[in-house]
């Protein structure tokens, strides 16, 4: 009985990329964050971490707001929306009840205007 190794080659081969992409990701993150995390608190000056921090709060300051606009917009169309659907819902009741009730319809104006 021949040995799999065909596939056990496609399964190495799958594993080292994935372990290679692993590698990458961590890397980045490192190198983001190289400069709180390579040198000590105590040798960083302050202004430096500060100016770090800011620059990090001002970058998700500018997600927060584009969220909160883009919040406030579907919040704004939801609101249309039901004002929209109520106003349908109010309509359709007088309707049903009107044809229950087996009230005809007013008259048209050139109904009217003929007799």
């Amino acid at each position: 009985m021949p040995l799999p190794t065909a596939e056990w080659t496609a399964a190495l081969d799958r594993m080292t990329g994935a372990i290679d992409s692993h590698l990458h990701e961590l890397e980045r993150h490192r190198n983001q964050w190289a400069t709180v995390t390579d040198t000590p608190a105590a040798v960083t000056p302050p202004e430096m971490l500060l100016t770090w921090l800011e620059r990090r709060l001002d970058q998700w300051d500018a997600r927060l707001t584009a969220s909160s606009e883009l919040a406030a917009t579907v919040e704004k169309q939801l609101d249309e929306r039901e004002a929209a659907v109520n106003h349908w819902q109010v309509m359709f009741g007088r309707w049903r009840d009107l044809v229950e009730q087996g009230v005809k319809p007013a008259a048209t104006v050139s109904e009217v205007t003929t007799e």
